[in-house]
């Protein structure tokens, strides 16, 4: 608790210091005490102004400070960088009494400069260098739709509003709140989408077996675990249905090969004409009876999982066993068993379950933000929840829908799993590689802050103890602690990383210490 209210103490500490001593280059701060605008539009008080001489109505300053009408001034004047390199001596934000001792009318869009020297409003040239964003639609001015082909729209001052600046009032200032600088490098990465995703069986390599006649367990051959081949026994059913099938099947075997041979023996005669024709149709008919008999008996035994080996058999043998054997339908392992020697069972009983999980599949819950970024083949990485170690697979299947209530989308992907790792049921984290390796700018983390919908980083400059604000756009990398750059820095710039957040305080409006001081 000590520990804590320590720091505690030193961050407050640090946030006073910024506050009293931060120099922003901010217009719109200019709280409302400094907002007295005598002539504002125009029209200008009566009170002479003992230090402002000649006044130019054009451009709403004293003639001696304006560059517009004489810009061979600029080189002689003082002027202010903060704030669009307007002479120092008008700079009402520099100077809260600027305003009052010359007579100058303000912005009427509130930025708190000069009428016609106010850079955000677009009246003056501003010397803070013009990083290329679009302020009105918050997106880089290359990619802006909305300005694309609108000379009028790019060109209009909230477009090119100036990027505000933090200056420390001393040069040991940075030292004592801990301020660090770090590069931007260039580094490879790749994009990839989180979600939470669970493993499960493939329902391609799964297999329900039940009995398929109600009877008896007789025997029970398989336990969890085991690892099976096709055709296996599992286990035994005890019933009178089997008996009484190949009972039928028997008969029916036997009546076509009576009909079969009463046909053999009946068809020369009639050809003959020893016996009339019409006993070779009925011995025909009669043996297409027997046939179909013996389709129906066959199919039955089929059903009851009975293959064309054991039917030969059967009828070899004559066996009217009421016994079923239970095999596995496919190579896997026994991941269920419901089966009890002795039990009364069903045709639909389910007694186990075998699969094959040297392949599984893995569901993804991605949100619906992120749909658009999927497609089939795209590789995917799962980690387990309470494990480091990977599993790599490919998406294979999107859902058609959105789940209403989590507002995420299925998706599915298959896990190669020949050691038996991954189990069903898992949870754990899928990443959805979404784009391929490529070179990228890459800085800290810590360094990017958020400013007004927009993430914004500190340049430092070459004079001590100035930043400019750097406004980027950025992306996740698979680094925890890095993020990449994909607009607005180059490999080698150098930004602010610890007390980014500082500087971050002083350039929020409404923030305390907010003005213009030397």
């Amino acid at each position: 608790m000590k520990k804590l209210s320590v720091h505690f103490a030193a961050m407050v500490a640090a946030l006073a210091i910024v506050g009293t001593a931060v120099v922003v280059g901010r217009p719109d701060w200019v709280g409302s005490g400094h907002s007295a605008r005598p002539g504002e539009h125009g029209e200008h008080d009566a009170v002479e102004h003992s230090d402002s001489g000649e006044f130019c109505p054009e451009h709403g300053v004293p003639e001696r400070f304006c560059t517009k009408c004489d810009p061979s001034r600029m080189g002689q004047l003082e002027l202010c960088s903060e704030h669009g390199g307007i002479p120092e001596a008008i700079c009402t934000l520099c100077d809260a009494n600027a305003q009052t001792k010359y007579g100058i009318d303000l912005c009427p869009e509130g930025h708190g400069l000069p009428r016609e020297f106010c850079a955000a409003c677009g009246t003056v040239t501003s010397s803070i260098p013009d990083d290329g964003w679009c302020a009105t639609h918050k997106v880089p001015e290359s990619e802006c739709l909305d300005c694309a082909g609108d000379t009028k729209e790019r060109d209009a001052r909230e477009c090119r509003q100036p990027l505000p600046q933090v200056r420390l009032a001393g040069t040991k200032l940075a030292e004592r709140i801990d301020i660090r600088i770090a590069e931007a490098t260039k580094n490879d990465c790749f994009h990839a989408l989180r979600a939470n995703a669970e493993v499960a069986y493939d329902a391609n390599r799964y297999a329900d077996i039940s009995p398929r006649v109600s009877g008896f367990l007789k025997e029970v051959v398989a336990d969890l675990g085991d690892s099976v081949k096709r055709g296996d026994t599992l286990a035994v059913v005890d019933s009178p249905e089997i008996s009484s099938a190949k009972a039928q099947f028997l008969n029916a075997s036997a009546q076509v090969t009576l009909a079969q041979a009463t046909y053999d023996r009946t068809k020369p005669l009639a050809r003959a004409g020893t016996v009339p024709g019409k006993t070779e149709l009925e011995t025909l008919t009669e043996l297409t009876k027997a046939k179909a008999l013996l389709l129906e008996a066959r199919q039955k035994l089929k059903n009851f999982g009975f293959d064309e080996a054991s039917l030969r058999k059967l009828i070899e043998t004559e066996d009217t066993d009421s016994k079923l054997p239970i095999v596995a339908p496919i190579d896997g392992v026994v991941v269920a068993r419901h089966a009890v020697q002795g039990e009364h069972v069903e045709a639909n009983t389910q007694l186990f379950a075998v699969t094959d999980v040297s392949r599984m599949w893995l569901w993804i819950n991605v949100y619906q933000d992120d749909v658009a970024q999927l497609s089939i083949g795209q590789k995917v990485v799962y980690t387990s929840i309470g494990s480091e170690r990977e599993e790599r697979g490919t998406l294979n299947w999107i859902g058609a829908e959105v789940d209403p209530k989590t507002r995420t989308l299925r998706a599915r992907a298959s896990l190669e799993n020949p050691d038996g790792r991954l189990r069903a049921n898992q949870y754990g984290i899928a990443k959805i590689i979404v784009s391929e390796t490529h070179p990228s700018v890459q800085i800290p983390k810590e360094a990017v802050q958020s400013n007004e919908g927009m993430k914004v980083v500190f340049l430092p400059q070459d004079e001590e103890g100035v930043y400019r604000t750097q406004r980027v756009v950025t992306r996740p990398t698979d680094a925890k602690d890095r993020v990449e750059v994909a607009w607005g820095l180059k490999p080698g710039d150098r930004v602010v990383t610890t007390g980014s957040f500082l500087l971050k305080t002083e350039i929020m409006k409404g923030a305390i210490g907010a003005g213009c001081a030397h």
